[in-house]
Protein backbone atom coordinates (compact mmCIF):
# COMPACT_ATOMS: atom_id res chain seq x y z
CA UNK A 1 0.00 0.00 0.00
CA UNK A 2 1.66 3.32 -0.98
CA UNK A 3 1.40 6.06 1.41
CA UNK A 4 -0.34 9.61 0.50
CA UNK A 5 1.47 11.48 3.07
CA UNK A 6 5.92 10.33 3.34
CA UNK A 7 8.52 12.44 5.17
CA UNK A 8 11.76 12.55 2.14
CA UNK A 9 15.08 12.45 2.72
CA UNK A 10 17.48 13.47 0.15
CA UNK A 11 20.65 14.17 -0.83
CA UNK A 12 21.64 18.10 -1.56
CA UNK A 13 23.83 17.42 -4.98
CA UNK A 14 20.33 16.27 -7.37
CA UNK A 15 22.06 14.37 -9.87
CA UNK A 16 24.01 12.40 -6.87
CA UNK A 17 23.13 8.50 -8.01
CA UNK A 18 23.11 6.57 -4.38
CA UNK A 19 24.51 3.13 -4.24
CA UNK A 20 21.95 0.91 -3.30
CA UNK A 21 23.74 -1.86 -1.35
CA UNK A 22 26.14 0.90 0.31
CA UNK A 23 22.56 2.95 1.70
CA UNK A 24 21.04 -0.33 2.56
CA UNK A 25 23.80 -1.88 4.65
CA UNK A 26 23.88 1.69 6.30
CA UNK A 27 20.32 1.55 7.04
CA UNK A 28 20.57 -1.97 8.42
CA UNK A 29 23.98 -1.20 10.27
CA UNK A 30 22.32 1.79 12.16
CA UNK A 31 19.01 -0.08 12.68
CA UNK A 32 16.88 2.66 10.60
CA UNK A 33 14.98 -0.90 9.08
CA UNK A 34 13.85 -4.10 9.80
CA UNK A 35 12.38 -6.66 7.75
CA UNK A 36 12.66 -6.58 3.55
CA UNK A 37 9.18 -6.00 3.26
CA UNK A 38 9.49 -5.94 -0.93
CA UNK A 39 12.00 -4.37 -3.59
CA UNK A 40 13.78 -1.72 -1.61
CA UNK A 41 10.53 -1.45 0.80
CA UNK A 42 11.85 -2.39 4.37
CA UNK A 43 9.62 -2.11 7.52
CA UNK A 44 10.98 0.18 10.20
CA UNK A 45 14.11 -0.99 13.09
CA UNK A 46 14.64 -1.07 16.16
CA UNK A 47 16.09 2.58 15.98
CA UNK A 48 13.82 3.92 13.91
CA UNK A 49 11.92 6.14 16.77
CA UNK A 50 15.50 7.04 18.03
CA UNK A 51 16.51 8.16 14.55
CA UNK A 52 13.35 10.67 14.32
CA UNK A 53 12.40 13.46 16.28
CA UNK A 54 8.77 13.38 16.69
CA UNK A 55 6.80 16.62 17.28
CA UNK A 56 4.08 16.63 19.68
CA UNK A 57 3.26 14.01 22.50
CA UNK A 58 1.47 11.59 21.41
CA UNK A 59 2.23 11.48 17.16
CA UNK A 60 -0.18 8.39 15.97
CA UNK A 61 2.21 6.29 13.51
CA UNK A 62 1.76 2.27 13.39
CA UNK A 63 5.13 0.71 12.81
CA UNK A 64 4.13 -2.52 11.99
CA UNK A 65 2.76 -4.13 8.53
CA UNK A 66 -1.01 -4.57 8.75
CA UNK A 67 -3.41 -5.04 6.14
CA UNK A 68 -5.36 -2.00 4.33
CA UNK A 69 -4.19 0.22 7.15
CA UNK A 70 -1.51 2.58 6.98
CA UNK A 71 1.91 1.86 8.67
CA UNK A 72 5.01 3.19 8.22
CA UNK A 73 7.79 1.73 6.19
CA UNK A 74 11.23 2.99 4.74
CA UNK A 75 12.01 2.72 0.99
CA UNK A 76 15.04 3.37 -1.38
CA UNK A 77 14.19 5.33 -4.64
CA UNK A 78 17.00 5.29 -7.60
CA UNK A 79 15.51 5.59 -10.73
CA UNK A 80 17.73 5.70 -13.56
CA UNK A 81 16.94 9.46 -14.45
CA UNK A 82 16.61 12.26 -12.40
CA UNK A 83 13.20 13.54 -10.62
CA UNK A 84 11.05 15.99 -10.06
CA UNK A 85 9.28 14.91 -6.85
CA UNK A 86 6.02 17.39 -5.99
CA UNK A 87 2.86 16.75 -3.94
CA UNK A 88 -0.66 18.41 -3.30
CA UNK A 89 1.37 20.52 -0.43
CA UNK A 90 4.37 21.76 -2.94
CA UNK A 91 4.74 25.54 -2.79
CA UNK A 92 5.31 26.90 -6.74
CA UNK A 93 6.95 29.90 -7.00
CA UNK A 94 5.88 32.91 -9.14
CA UNK A 95 6.80 32.56 -12.82
CA UNK A 96 9.99 34.63 -13.17
CA UNK A 97 8.95 36.52 -16.56
CA UNK A 98 5.25 37.52 -16.20
CA UNK A 99 4.74 37.03 -12.13
CA UNK A 100 2.21 34.35 -12.54
CA UNK A 101 1.71 31.78 -9.96
CA UNK A 102 3.17 28.50 -11.30
CA UNK A 103 1.19 25.40 -10.46
CA UNK A 104 3.49 23.35 -12.88
CA UNK A 105 7.63 23.25 -13.87
CA UNK A 106 5.47 25.72 -17.07
CA UNK A 107 4.29 28.66 -16.75
CA UNK A 108 0.74 28.24 -18.23
CA UNK A 109 0.41 31.96 -19.18
CA UNK A 110 3.99 32.35 -20.96
CA UNK A 111 5.32 28.84 -21.71
CA UNK A 112 8.17 29.86 -19.33
CA UNK A 113 9.72 26.53 -18.11
CA UNK A 114 11.48 26.68 -14.68
CA UNK A 115 14.57 24.88 -13.41
CA UNK A 116 13.60 23.14 -10.29
CA UNK A 117 16.49 22.67 -9.60
CA UNK A 118 17.54 26.29 -8.67
CA UNK A 119 14.16 27.22 -6.55
CA UNK A 120 13.84 26.78 -2.93
CA UNK A 121 10.63 24.38 -2.10
CA UNK A 122 10.62 25.24 1.31
CA UNK A 123 10.41 21.11 2.07
CA UNK A 124 7.96 20.81 -0.08
CA UNK A 125 9.61 19.54 -2.85
CA UNK A 126 12.89 18.65 -4.63
CA UNK A 127 14.97 17.28 -7.55
CA UNK A 128 16.99 13.93 -6.82
CA UNK A 129 18.11 10.84 -8.56
CA UNK A 130 18.03 8.90 -5.38
CA UNK A 131 16.58 9.42 -2.15
CA UNK A 132 14.43 7.53 1.12
CA UNK A 133 10.96 7.86 1.97
CA UNK A 134 9.88 7.31 5.07
CA UNK A 135 5.80 6.39 4.45
CA UNK A 136 3.02 7.58 6.53
CA UNK A 137 4.62 10.15 8.58
CA UNK A 138 2.48 13.53 8.18
CA UNK A 139 3.93 17.42 7.38
CA UNK A 140 6.01 18.73 10.47
CA UNK A 141 4.99 15.18 12.54
CA UNK A 142 9.13 13.89 13.23
CA UNK A 143 12.13 14.95 11.43
CA UNK A 144 15.00 12.85 10.84
CA UNK A 145 17.60 14.10 13.98
CA UNK A 146 20.91 14.61 13.21
CA UNK A 147 22.61 11.80 14.03
CA UNK A 148 20.62 10.33 10.41
CA UNK A 149 21.55 12.91 8.60
CA UNK A 150 25.22 12.50 9.78
CA UNK A 151 25.13 9.15 9.20
CA UNK A 152 23.74 10.00 5.67
CA UNK A 153 26.33 12.29 5.33
CA UNK A 154 29.23 9.92 6.44
CA UNK A 155 28.78 7.38 4.31
CA UNK A 156 28.30 9.42 1.04
CA UNK A 157 30.09 12.02 1.54
CA UNK A 158 26.99 14.84 0.74
CA UNK A 159 24.88 17.09 3.14
CA UNK A 160 21.19 15.96 3.49
CA UNK A 161 18.20 17.25 3.44
CA UNK A 162 14.30 16.91 3.79
CA UNK A 163 10.91 17.06 2.50
CA UNK A 164 7.18 16.36 3.28
CA UNK A 165 4.62 15.10 0.37
CA UNK A 166 1.29 14.77 0.54
CA UNK A 167 0.04 12.25 -2.72
CA UNK A 168 3.66 12.29 -4.12
CA UNK A 169 4.47 12.22 -7.71
CA UNK A 170 7.40 11.63 -9.85
CA UNK A 171 8.11 13.91 -12.57
CA UNK A 172 11.36 12.55 -15.39
CA UNK A 173 13.73 15.70 -15.94
CA UNK A 174 15.96 15.83 -19.14
CA UNK A 175 18.44 18.36 -18.00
Amino acid sequence: MDSEFILTIYPDIPDYQGDTEQLVSLFKKCKLVGIALDNKRYATGEKFLSLLTFMGCSPNIELEPQDNKPYCYIELKTPSQMQFISGKNTKYPLCSQCKEKLKKLTCTKCDNRINPTIINWRKSAFVANCWIVIANIYELEAIPNDELLELLANETGIKWKYAYLRQAKEINLNL
